[in-house]
């Protein structure tokens, strides 16, 4: 994960994420103040030129299939929405989200919000980090302080960053999930 706030990356760096995690990559960034607006499941000149073109701030991400396989519609981010739709692009009234990392026991989570919580479960491929923005929609933000995991949701108006207070560097004035 890659948050532009103030600086953007240089094309070298957005070369390196990319080549280190090579199975598709995803942009958001503001449309106004009230929508978030997304691009996913992208090959490397197209993240480039979003990377050099769409306005500060934004959050970008480079993908390892870690779960759900190498399919462009699970790349990040995911609307925390009530489908957490795999749509290639969008916008939404509200946040996405980005993930890095793999949080193992996701099936059992929304298994339960399926059967305990009466919850309908949206059609389509699933990852963990789908799961991650679908159970964020129903318990709130503060779910992604419970599972400990790496992860942005960035909306219109704030970006907020787990796990708060750690595990991310700064590289030339741009905050990273990792080094890699």
């Amino acid at each position: 994960i890659c948050i532009a706030e103030k600086t953007r990356p240089t094309e070298d760096m957005v070369r390196a994420m990319f080549e280190q995690n090579s199975a598709g990559a995803g942009i958001a960034w503001r449309k106004n103040r009230t929508t978030t607006k997304w691009k996913k499941g992208l090959e490397l000149p197209e993240i480039i030129d979003l990377c050099r073109t769409v306005p500060l701030p934004y959050v970008a991400h480079f993908r390892i299939p870690t779960c759900g396989g190498r399919v462009k519609p699970l790349c990040h981010p995911f609307p925390i929405a009530a489908d957490a739709a795999t749509a290639l692009e969008g916008e939404i009234n509200g946040k996405v989200l980005f993930h890095n990392g793999h949080w193992t026991n996701w099936k059992d989570t929304i298994l339960s919000a399926v059967v305990k919580g009466g919850l309908k479960l949206p059609k389509g491929r699933w990852s963990d980090t789908r799961a991650m923005a679908w159970v964020t929609h129903y318990y709130g933000i503060g779910m992604l302080e419970l599972i400990d995991e790496k992860a942005v949701a960035f909306g219109p108006d704030e970006i907020e960053v787990f796990p708060v207070g750690g595990g991310w560097a700064l590289v030339n004035d741009v905050f990273v999930s990792n080094r890699s």
